[in-house]
C-alpha cells in the first residue's frame, strides 16, 4: 500500500523493478522517522544481495567448466567474463541458464513429479503414507484430482508459456 501510494498509483511504475526501487522505495524511506538509516540498510542489504547471487551465478558455470572440461578455477573464471556477451535467444549467457533452469526444468520436473506420484508409485501409497498414523486423509479426493490432472496441466501451461514468451511468441 504505501509504493502503491507513493507511485501515484501509476500502474506502469508498479511493473518496473528499476523504477520501484530506486524511484518509488526511497520517497517510501524518506516519509518515514528513522528514513535515512531504514534506507541506508536496506541499499546496502540489496547490494550484498546482488553480489553474493553474481557470485553464485559465476560460481555454478566456474565449477561446471572446471568438472566437466577439467579446467582449472582461474581459467575457467577468466573465460567467463566474455561470456556475458554472448545472448541466447536475446538473453545474457547467464539469464538464458537461469530460463533455462527455472522456466523450463522446473515445469518439466513438475510434471514429471507429478505423473511418477500419480502412475508409477500411486496415490494409494500416499494414502497410507498419509494414514500411517491412524489420521484420516480427508483431503484425498482433492489431492487425488490436483496430482493427477490439475497440477501437471497448470505445470505444462506455465513451460509452453515461458517458452513462448522466451521466443517472442507471447508477451507477459
Amino acid at each position: 500500500p504505501a509504493v502503491f501510494s507513493f507511485s501515484g498509483g501509476d500502474p506502469d511504475t508498479l511493473q518496473a523493478g528499476p523504477a520501484l526501487m530506486f524511484i518509488t522505495i526511497p520517497k517510501v524511506f524518506e516519509s518515514m522517522g528513522l528514513g535515512t538509516v531504514v534506507g541506508i540498510l536496506f541499499f546496502t542489504l540489496v547490494l550484498f544481495a546482488a553480489v553474493t547471487s553474481s557470485i553464485a551465478l559465476t560460481e555454478s558455470a566456474v565449477s561446471t567448466f572446471e568438472d566437466e572440461l577439467g579446467w582449472d578455477r582461474k581459467q575457467a573464471t577468466i573465460l567467463n567474463g566474455p561470456l556475458a556477451r554472448f545472448t541466447v535467444f536475446g538473453m545474457q549467457f547467464l539469464d538464458f541458464f537461469d530460463f533455462l533452469t527455472n522456466s523450463v526444468m522446473m515445469p518439466i520436473a513438475a510434471i514429471t513429479t507429478c505423473l511418477l506420484v500419480s502412475r508409477v508409485i500411486g496415490v494409494e501409497k500416499i494414502e497410507e503414507e498419509v494414514t500411517l498414523d491412524g489420521k484420516s486423509f480427508r483431503r484425498k479426493r482433492i489431492f487425488n484430482f490436483m496430482i493427477k490432472y490439475l497440477c501437471p496441466i497448470f505445470a505444462a501451461i506455465i513451460l509452453v508459456s515461458s517458452v513462448a514468451n522466451a521466443l517472442g511468441v507471447i508477451s507477459m
